[in-house]
């Protein structure tokens, strides 16, 4: 039989046991899985038990230190973003977020808009309170349903989010800061692999109490 015929059918395997663990059709997150069980099957989190009175050597736990860092990171992107948002009529990354959704998608209903940015409803439906008021979106009924309402751009808003993509990239430019393009793409593997694991909480699990999450996510996995 000819190699590419074995490999495929190994490949099939993993896509089997993919879709019964994972059950997505994202070919992005499928390759993640491959390489996890291929390149690194024993590779899961250890380190030492977590004490909480050792809180001043926090550092040596790593995922103490990776969420500490990860929180500082954020901060130091909403300062930037600050800056890049300071001449614009919007004022913070969601109404950015939101505008530029928009901008891709054309136009989706109300509720879809806020959870592709992961909100609460009350969260995400201020938020187009305030982008209605300032004229760069627009809310309308919904062909098939009256009582549901959708939102676009306005030729505003168009020309708002387009007028930010400049200094938007400059922040992520520096965002980025001094990696290396292989450090980049290494970064980028690991929080491609974090957000399908978290997408998969929000979608699934998003009102179940932290000990249920931490029990069926963190603990069954190291079984």
């Amino acid at each position: 039989m000819p190699d590419n015929i074995l490999l495929l059918k190994e490949i099939l395997q993993y896509l089997e046991t993919y879709q019964q663990e994972v059950g997505n059709a994202d070919i992005k997150e499928f390759s993640i899985y491959l390489r996890d069980q291929v390149i690194s099957p024993n590779d899961k989190h250890s380190g030492l038990e977590f004490d909480k009175n050792n809180y001043k050597n926090y550092k040596s736990y790593k995922e103490v230190e990776f969420s500490t860092l990860l929180t500082g990171l954020f901060r130091f992107a909403k300062h930037y973003i600050k800056k890049a948002l300071a001449n614009t009529s919007f004022k913070t990354i969601d109404e950015f977020g939101f505008l530029a959704t928009l901008l891709r998608e054309e136009s989706l209903l109300k509720n879809e808009l806020i959870h592709k940015h992961h909100l609460e409803i009350s969260s995400g439906s201020e938020i187009i309170k305030r982008l209605v008021r300032n004229e760069l979106i627009l809310e309308y009924p919904d062909e098939k349903d009256k009582r549901a309402k959708r939102v676009a751009l306005t030729p505003i808003g168009r020309k708002e989010i387009l007028s930010a993509f400049d200094e938007m990239h400059q922040v992520s430019e520096i965002i980025i800061g001094n990696l290396s393009p292989s450090e980049i793409d290494q970064s980028l593997a690991a929080f491609n692999k974090l957000t399908y694991f978290h997408q998969h909480i929000y979608e699934e699990d998003r009102n179940t109490d932290l000990k249920q999450l931490h029990h069926k996510y963190i603990e069954n996995s190291k079984d």
